[in-house]
């Protein structure tokens, strides 16, 4: 497809920016510890910026230190950071795109444990966040003060060269909580009515013109909807947009929710109660999922922009799982006028590159599985499941160099470990094969691929088959690879990625026929029956759980002998997983160890005694195990053989992908 319209230059008012594609602002824990900016943060900007993207959005940016939501956190509170912001600026600009930054106080969300300091909030109203943390309201003198900090902020980001600033009044950050009821039950001019809500932020709007200039463009980013008691719905965002716009704002940045839209939500789930059957929970929970996983339909806050745009005259930035396919529908149709792509920045710089010259398919999808913003939660430096570059741009040990000769590599092994070991040894100018037993591409992750909501990775696993064809990687199927065979083709190097195996254990019966595997019955080989017990509630069983019940109509009863699902995965996509597989009726029996498989029968041991659930069929998605054979046949050869992926052990995609990655580099 031609991209008409996301490529058209727009001015945001007097930012005259190159086409309509933003890097939103996203967290990435590669500041120094005291705010400053560093060498890799440096690296990560200059890296997008000059790939063609019109606007790059900074990180959240402190105006106060008790505002900090997390160490490190990007700082802008004197004087003495304009020299570091400063090297920002010109990364962005070396590259040709505009830089903001964007500039946002956490209020109750930033943590005793972050700052130092009690918190503050509107009305002393907390978080289910950080249930011990006890916020003071403040007073009409410190919301002056923290306004005028907002405003020295702006003019501080204005001399080290930025183009604008965004004002970040979502996601629960203070602008909000003054925005909105859930928080703010203040009786003074900043509480009650909406107009009274939204003086806090108007004002910030109205003293960054006064002091960074009238000129000087302010982006608002704004929740459209909260979906909490008392929270801003669609109706009040609207108004507040036209006051926005009325105050000075020369964009609106359209997003939703806030971190209690979710905990609020599923506080009851997560405790184990039921909801009734077609809620569609995860849909409306998506509303505070900002970073929405892939069991989110992607762009689910379109309808929100669009419906903004309506009534402002000033663009409108659409962003949430958008893809450029669809960025460009959006503002052919005139329901935004940009469109923020975040963690498809992540997974590929190059994308509005690749879309500026029309080359959509040879685009690195993101598969939204959220292994970056987990990192970055866990206070580590940002990490891209399907880009082994991201966050690490500064560091000479990723950068593939070219070799002093070209070598004669065997890859073993067709999943996404091999695949990326391949294609990145062919990028390094190698003579590549890769060898599969199966007929198909895509080891393990093709099954875990089908289901309608895994479509994201099916889209990265037809752009690596593609890669290999680009780079001209001979690819033999349906062979498996033997030692003799290795000593007959006499490498310079073998990488071996084949895989793991579904494991199962020694439980009585659990070699009766109604016993099958998680990865037949969603390659469609095994037809289950009505009544389904999933064995095993890690991403296997859940989303096994989930495909069965949504594509076959079955019961499913989802078992494991933990106390919690997915217990190592971060929150956003674990409520995602909560909400789906409530919807849909899967039973949870957590803390069930299974003992016994029966014709009809699974029995379990629990804290209450030994208990049975009857079902027709069985699952197993009881993990992966190491498969090292070839591996240990192999090891002692006299040139490299490198284990890459799940013949190591059991590994999610980041884990193949960043081995594979590595493993070619080091060739």
């Amino acid at each position: 497809m031609a991209f008409r319209y996301l490529t058209q230059p727009i001015s945001i008012g007097v930012m005259r920016l190159r086409n309509r594609m933003v890097q939103p602002g996203m967290g990435t824990n590669l500041t120094n510890l005291d705010g400053t900016v560093s060498d890799a943060i440096v690296e990560y900007y200059a890296r997008r910026a000059n790939t063609g993207i019109g606007l790059i959005i900074t990180e959240v940016c402190c105006p106060e230190a008790r505002g900090k939501v997390i160490p490190g956190e990007l700082a802008c509170t004197g004087l003495g950071y304009i020299p570091g912001l400063g090297r920002l600026v010109r990364a962005a600009h070396s590259g040709g795109a505009k830089i903001a930054l964007q500039i946002a106080h956490g209020g109750c969300f930033a943590g005793e444990a972050i700052t130092g300091q009690q918190p503050v909030s509107p009305s002393g109203i907390g978080t289910f966040l950080l249930p011990d943390d006890k916020p003071v309201a403040l007073t009409i003198a410190e919301i002056e003060e923290l306004i005028q900090a907002y405003a020295a902020t702006a003019e501080r980001a204005g001399i080290a060269g930025f183009d604008a600033v965004e004002i970040h009044g979502a996601h629960g950050y203070l602008p909000l909580q003054f925005l909105s009821g859930y928080t703010n039950r203040r009786t003074d001019k900043y509480g009650g009515s909406l107009e009274n809500r939204a003086r806090f932020c108007l004002e910030i709007i109205k003293a960054v013109k006064e002091r960074a200039g009238q000129d000087y463009p302010v982006i608002y980013r704004l929740s459209a909807e909260e979906d909490v008691p008392g929270g801003i719905t669609l109706e009040e965002a609207v108004g507040f947009a036209r006051m926005a716009e009325n105050a000075g704002a020369d964009a609106i940045h359209v997003t939703a929710g806030t971190w209690d839209s979710r905990m609020e939500k599923f506080a009851n789930v997560l405790n184990g109660a039921q909801v009734a059957a077609g809620s569609r929970l995860s849909e409306g929970v998506s509303i505070g999922v900002w970073v929405p996983p892939h069991y989110v339909p992607r762009g689910n806050l379109i309808r929100l922009a669009a419906a903004i745009k309506q009534h402002v005259s000033i663009p409108v930035i659409a962003v949430c799982g958008i893809s450029p396919e669809m960025g460009e529908e959006v503002i052919a149709q005139k329901q935004a006028d940009l469109i923020s792509f975040g963690r498809q920045m992540i997974a590929d710089p190059d994308m509005p590159k690749k879309v500026l010259e029309n080359r959509p398919q040879s685009i690195r999808r993101c598969v939204r599985c959220n292994e970056c913003l987990g990192s970055v939660l866990s206070y580590k430096g940002l990490v891209c499941a399907v880009n082994a570059e991201a966050g690490q741009e500064h560091e000479s040990f990723v950068k593939p160099t070219t070799p002093e000769r070209p070598k004669n590599i065997m890859v073993i092994g067709g999943g996404p470990a091999g695949m990326e070991a391949a294609r990145v040894a062919a990028l390094r100018g190698h003579q590549v094969t890769l060898y599969d037993k199966e007929k198909r591409l895509g080891g393990m992750l093709r099954y875990g691929a089908i289901p309608e909501f895994k479509q994201d990775y099916r889209q990265f696993l037809d752009w690596q088959i593609a890669e290999l064809g680009r780079l001209r990687v001979t690819v033999k199927l349906g062979c498996e690879v033997t030692p003799e065979m290795v000593a007959v083709e006499a490498p310079d190097a073998v990488v071996v990625a084949t895989g793991g195996k579904m494991l199962v254990p020694p439980i009585d019966g659990i070699d009766q026929p109604n016993v099958f595997n998680a990865l037949d019955v969603l390659d469609g080989r095994i037809p289950p029956e009505d009544r389904v017990v999933v064995c095993g509630a890690g991403f296997v069983g859940c989303e096994t759980a989930m495909y069965l019940a949504e594509s076959y109509g079955k019961k499913v009863v989802l078992v494991d002998q933990l106390p919690d699902i997915l217990p190592a995965v971060e929150i956003f996509t674990r409520w995602a997983v909560m909400g789906r597989l409530a919807e849909d009726g899967v039973e949870m029996r957590l803390k069930h160890r299974i003992v016994e498989f029966r014709a009809n029968q699974v029995l379990c041991a629990t804290d209450a005694g030994q208990v049975s659930i009857d079902a027709d069929t069985f699952v197993l998605a009881l993990g992966i195990g190491a498969d090292p054979t070839l591996y240990e046949q192999l090891r002692n050869r006299p040139y490299p053989v490198i284990p890459v992926g799940d013949v190591n052990g059991a590994r999610k995609v980041i884990h193949a992908i960043h081995e594979g990655y590595h493993a070619a580099r080091r060739l």
